[in-house]
Formats: C-alpha cells, sequence, structure tokens
C-alpha cells in the first residue's frame, strides 16, 4: 500500500518556488489601479458631445466602490473681435450613464481689440462611483462646446487629459 501527497503552495506551484503571490479571491479584495492619459491636441466642435479619454475598469465583486479622478487642459481661442462668451461642459460617465459634470464658461467677457485671445483653463473631477455588478465598466469624459450667441469663439482645443481609476471592493 502506498500513500500519495500532493505539496502546493497557494500560488498553485506543485515545486517549492519563490512566489509570493495570494489566492485569487485574497487578490480580488485589494485595491486595484487603472488609469490613461493622452497629451494629443483634440478639437471639440460645437454642439457636439466628443469622448475626451475613455477607461476600461475590471471589478469582482458585488457594490465594489470606484474612485475616479480626472483632469483636462482646455485652450479656447477667440476671434478678434473684442466681445466673446463660451460655455464648455465637461461630463463623468460611466458608459451612457452622466455620474456629475462641471463647466467652464466666460459670458460677455471684454478684451483687447482687434486680437485673439487664447483662454487656459484645467478641470478636475474627482467622484466615488459604486458599481452594482462585477464586470467590466467603462468609464469616459465628455466634453461639449455650447454655442451661444455673438460669441466669437474661433476654437475649443484639448490638450493634456488624464483618467484614473482605483477599485475597492467591499469587505
Amino acid at each position: 500500500m502506498s500513500l500519495y501527497f500532493e505539496w502546493r503552495k497557494s500560488c498553485g506551484c506543485r515545486v517549492p518556488c519563490d512566489c509570493d503571490s495570494k489566492t485569487n479571491q485574497e487578490n480580488e479584495k485589494q485595491p486595484k489601479l487603472f488609469f490613461t492619459q493622452s497629451d494629443e491636441m483634440l478639437t471639440i466642435p460645437p454642439d457636439t458631445p466628443t469622448n475626451a479619454i475613455e477607461l476600461e475598469v475590471t471589478t469582482f465583486s458585488p457594490n465594489t466602490m470606484v474612485k475616479l479622478d480626472s483632469m483636462i487642459e482646455t485652450f479656447v481661442l477667440t476671434g478678434r473681435e473684442q466681445h466673446y462668451s463660451f460655455i464648455v461642459e465637461y461630463y463623468l460617465m460611466r458608459k451612457s450613464t452622466p455620474i456629475t459634470s462641471e463647466s467652464f464658461a466666460m459670458i460677455n467677457q471684454l478684451g483687447q481689440p482687434d486680437c485673439e485671445k487664447t483662454i487656459m483653463n484645467t478641470t478636475k473631477i474627482t467622484w466615488n462611483d459604486i458599481v452594482p455588478l462585477p464586470g467590466k465598466h467603462t468609464y469616459l469624459l465628455e466634453v461639449n462646446h455650447i454655442t451661444l450667441p455673438n460669441q466669437n469663439i474661433e476654437s475649443v482645443e484639448l490638450q493634456d487629459r488624464s483618467l484614473t481609476a482605483i477599485t475597492f471592493s467591499p469587505n
């Protein structure tokens, strides 16, 4: 009669190893970092919601908290007329569902006559989202340049932008 015994570490190795990995269940409870960023110039057409940046996040448990941090650098170029107005809206979304929004607006502004003006702004949005079901979830920043009467705006452009997510499983 013989007795067979197979020794396995928690990492799944059948032989002694230097792995210090934890079981999948323990790994699923650890916070996970997801991020994306871009510095390519992106023109925002008037009255056309535009996807500025997108991030796919994977969760493993129901009611996982996702901490979101985002940043967008915006450049607004005016025409040569003295008066100008604009509204730029930023939406933080989970797929097609808006989570929160911010606006950057300057209405009835008066600038130097006969010269173009460049207005720069950095918008940051931080939010905590609770995802009801595990799986893959797409977060995105959508930007919309809303046209106004006599706005005198030549272009709205984005340059640096980022979206970061950290997931925390419920206890």
